[in-house]
């Protein structure tokens, strides 16, 4: 396995394996930025301040 700089293994990769993605590759268009933290908030809901953005 030959690994680019900066990418990290599979198999120790926490964020792939939550997620099914690289870190890199979440989308913040969809949602705007969450009313208490001022973030974006991701694909999948979530915002800087660890609860899901309503």
């Amino acid at each position: 396995m030959t690994l680019e700089k900066g990418q990290i293994p599979r198999e120790i990769n926490i964020h792939f394996q939550i997620f099914g993605k690289e870190s890199w590759e979440v989308e913040y268009d969809k949602f705007g930025y969450c009313d208490i933290c001022n973030s974006r908030i991701d694909e999948f809901g979530y915002c800087a301040c660890g609860g899901a953005a309503d």
